[in-house]
């Protein structure tokens, strides 16, 4: 993230937006690799007569996604992709997820992915699909707990997969922890003199100064005529809660 600290100038609301902006654009960032690499061989699978796709033939996107997930290991709790529904000819619904494994290589997140168990994981009702595939928005679902995963509370974000002629191909996505969101703005937040809350597109807590704020809550404290900037890109905003001595 780009540095935004001025020790000549006082900090603003507006500049702390800058710092969540950048560290949302670190996420962003290797999803459009994964993004662009399944546009990419989706457009290889497809460009001659042969057989539709099958899953296996998407298997060298896991180079792909190993790739970026390996040197993000404290940011990103797991990364990869959701196909459109029917795109695949074995699967009617594909979703391909690999988890970060400290100290050894990525692991791929075994899902049930057949529609008649009762195991099944259908991914489509989800927020970070349906708003990619509906509005072709980038969007951030939580903080929740990610129960099909690691059982911490995270972020899910996403952007859209489109074919080269902009038809939807599926998602791209990550999923966050809320304590590296917090790790990497929490220092930056309490070295102002705001007291400030970050919140989703329903005005929950993912980050606040205060511990009387913990992810997931609504606070009282918000104040309508308070600042409030939006993040940009993202259904995120940053509230102003007043100030405080510097920490």
């Amino acid at each position: 993230m780009r540095d935004n600290d001025n020790s000549s100038a006082p900090t603003t609301i507006e500049s702390l937006a800058s710092v969540v902006t950048d560290l949302a654009d670190e996420v962003y960032r290797p999803l459009t690799a994964i993004a662009t690499a399944l546009t990419t061989l989706w457009g290889d699978l497809t460009e001659k007569p042969q057989p539709a796709p099958r899953s296996t033939d998407l298997a060298p996107m896991r180079e792909t996604i190993v790739g970026e997930l390996e040197p993000r290991g404290r940011l990103l709790d797991g990364a990869g992709f959701a196909m459109f529904e029917g795109a695949l000819t074995d699967y009617p619904k594909y979703l391909e997820w690999w988890i970060s494994n400290p100290g050894r290589k990525p692991q791929r997140l075994p899902l049930e992915l057949n529609p008649r168990s009762e195991y099944f994981y259908d991914y489509t009702p989800m927020d970070w699909y349906v708003i990619p595939r509906d509005q072709g928005l980038r969007w951030v679902h939580g903080p929740y707990i990610d129960f099909a995963c690691t059982n911490q509370y995270v972020c899910t974000f996403s952007l859209p997969v489109t074919t080269a002629l902009g038809t939807f191909l599926g998602i791209a996505g990550a999923d966050v922890p809320v304590g590296a969101i917090e790790e990497a703005l929490l220092p930056r937040f309490r070295a102002s003199a705001l007291q400030v809350a970050l919140l989703n597109n329903e005005g929950r807590v993912i980050v606040a100064t205060g511990p009387e704020f913990p992810p997931g809550t609504k606070t009282s404290r918000k104040n309508r005529s308070a600042a409030q900037v939006p993040i940009g890109a993202i259904p995120w905003s940053l509230q102003s809660l007043g100030s405080s001595a510097p920490h």
